[in-house]
């Protein structure tokens, strides 16, 4: 989750007086930032992508204190048979405005691994070995289905949700609203996802995922029924979400009270002894009090896709209801205001409704429509930032519909060569992120949620590589390789565990998430936050931790804790970090 308020740690949650309260929640006294160690740079390490499919195996980085040009590499397989072998390139990026301030090592070069075929190797460079890393084919599909188990882990209600939890929230079935003219009205909100590390539901996630399982459904056929199965649920909570012509949910659950209330196991909340966890609130849509132009417009997007695939009265009622959905985005103008998911545009997720319910219709006005409202979210291509498709800029998405490269042929003319223009001015972007920021290849700035970044941004350069006019398949292959080990902590951002014959190995350990609290099976593929700067996170663990302390791979832009489960920064998982990785490894498997 994004940016909110106080947060309580795994031992405080834990630690529950009778009433409801977590031991040790109380505010903490402000503490000075410790300072980055003033140590010598670590020894030379090899980071390797720990599984890639052949044909498309990212590089490895070797970081170095000294300069080692002209130096050879060599891969060896598991026999210690020598594969591969060739020269480091540099990959050392210039310090510049753009670069993170602290690189790890002074000097950085690159050990192109494309060549290798099916099997398990290891990197060596000047007595200096990589971990052992899997090149298989299939990968990118087995890497898909890891991303899969959050969201049978987070289902609520009646979803199927062993073996992390039983039947929640089913009081949710007559759940007040809290805010609006329908305030203390009853509506039945069972189902859906719980969003993060905590219980609460929220719209804009839910739809967010939903889009994103939908869409890799659409490309990825082999997984097809499994991904639509899941976006089933997302659907369900989405045509409760809109009960009445006028009544639009935006969220279930208060946030200060569920998230003082602590970890506990979701199935138990019904009978808790505190109103705001045993009877959750409801909050909707009120106008320019609330705005919620972008929750709307991700919503109807959703349902759009659903429909796509549908027939009969069931599409009916999803374009009824994406049309609604659609329509009030439209006359809102207005972000919605909130805790935890603060956006600062709608258009872009107003384009996307307009592309899927042009795709979903074949109404030429929405088509339309979508470029518009892109044109305007992206200044016609020129705020490239902006083109991307992690949960908060959307443009990608929409672009590359009418472009036609997301599994279906793309409009007119007319519109689809603006479109392709403004989903190529995003890819060039991203290129340029990971060119610019380190010499790992990271696309973006370590912010809150930099996994998540990385990944939406790798998205948007293999839509934009599909169009054709312009390469970018080297720099989305160094995002997909940073998401997979190539970073300075040689860790593969998802949480470590198996999922049917796909197992993810390397790591994350400490998860910040209800069910680390609870004892609860591990969720397997799950992404975390990822890398923040030493300032975010201390400002945040003033909640529940010491400040953070850096290790030897740490800088104070980059620093990451795999085994951090107090940290919910860089720990905790939810559904808007898995959701880019949906598409983009559903492309990437599809080929």
């Amino acid at each position: 989750m994004r940016s909110w308020g106080r947060r309580v740690s795994v031992l405080a949650a834990t630690l529950l007086l009778a009433g409801g309260a977590a031991v040790g929640q109380g505010p903490a006294t402000a503490r000075p930032v410790i300072e980055a160690p003033s140590l010598a740079q670590p020894a030379m390490k090899i980071r390797v992508p720990l599984v890639a499919a052949p044909g498309d195996v990212p590089p490895a980085i070797i970081g170095s204190p000294t300069a080692i040009s002209g130096a050879t590499y060599k891969v060896y397989d598991d026999t210690n048979a020598l594969v591969l072998t060739g020269t480091v390139a540099t990959a050392t990026v210039a310090p510049s405005a753009d670069r993170d301030a602290h690189e790890v090592w002074s000097h950085y070069y690159s050990a192109p691994l494309n060549a290798l075929t099916p099997g398990r190797y290891q990197v060596r460079v000047n007595g200096v070995s990589s971990a052992y890393f899997d090149v298989a084919t299939g990968a990118w599909g087995d890497v898909l289905a890891t991303l899969l188990p959050v969201f049978r882990a987070n289902a609520d209600g009646s979803e199927p949700a062993t073996p992390y939890h039983g039947p929640s929230h089913l009081n949710d079935a007559t759940s007040k609203i809290a805010n609006g003219p329908h305030a203390n009205t009853a509506i039945d909100v069972r189902g859906g996802w719980m969003d993060a590390g905590d219980q609460l539901k929220f719209t804009q996630t839910i739809a967010f995922a939903t889009a994103m399982l939908e869409l890799a459904g659409r490309n990825e056929a082999a997984t097809r029924s499994t991904l639509y199965a899941k976006a089933a649920i997302g659907i369900r909570f989405l045509l409760k979400a809109h009960p009445t012509s006028d009544i639009f949910v935006t969220q279930v659950g208060n946030a200060t009270i569920d998230h003082n209330y602590g970890f506990r196991d979701p199935a138990t909340d019904d009978a808790s002894a505190t109103q705001g966890i045993s009877h959750r609130k409801t909050y909707v849509i009120n106008g320019s009090t609330t705005g919620g132009s972008d929750v709307a417009a991700i919503a109807a997007a959703a349902l759009a896709l659903e429909a796509e695939h549908r027939g009969g009265a069931y599409r009916t009622q999803l374009l009824t209801a994406a049309e609604e959905w659609l329509a009030k985005a439209e006359a809102l103008k207005k972000v919605w205001i909130n805790c935890c998911y603060q956006q600062d545009t709608w258009r872009d997720d107003v384009a996307f409704a307009h592309a899927a319910l042009w795709r979903a219709t074949g109404d030429a006005a929405h088509a339309q429509a979508a470029l518009a409202a892109l044109n305007t979210a992206t200044s016609g291509g020129g705020d490239g930032w902006r083109i991307t498709a992690d949960g908060y800029d959307m443009a990608a998405l929409p672009a590359a519909e009418l472009c036609g490269v997301l599994g279906a042929p793309g409009a007119p003319a007319a519109i689809r060569n603006p479109a392709c223009a403004i989903l190529v001015a995003g890819g060039d972007n991203s290129a340029w992120e990971v060119a610019s920021r380190t010499g790992f290849g990271r696309a973006g700035q370590p912010l809150w949620g930099a996994v998540r970044n990385d990944l939406a941004s790798a998205l948007a350069m293999e839509l934009a590589d599909r169009e054709g006019s312009q390469n970018f398949t080297a720099s989305r292959r160094r995002a997909t390789g940073w998401f997979l080990g190539v970073n300075p902590w040689g860790v593969r951002m998802q949480v470590v565990g198996r999922s049917g014959a796909a197992a993810v190995t390397g790591g994350v350990t400490g998860v910040y998430h209800w069910t680390t609290g609870i004892g609860a099976p591990r969720i397997t593929g799950a992404v975390p936050g990822g890398p923040d700067t030493q300032a975010e996170i201390d400002s945040q663990r003033e909640w529940c931790c010491a400040p953070i302390v850096l290790s030897s791979l740490d800088t104070p832009e980059q620093v990451y804790h795999r085994d951090d489960a107090e940290d919910y920064v860089m720990n905790e998982i939810g559904l808007a970090y898995n959701a880019p990785g949906l598409l983009l490894f559903a492309l990437l498997s599809a080929g």
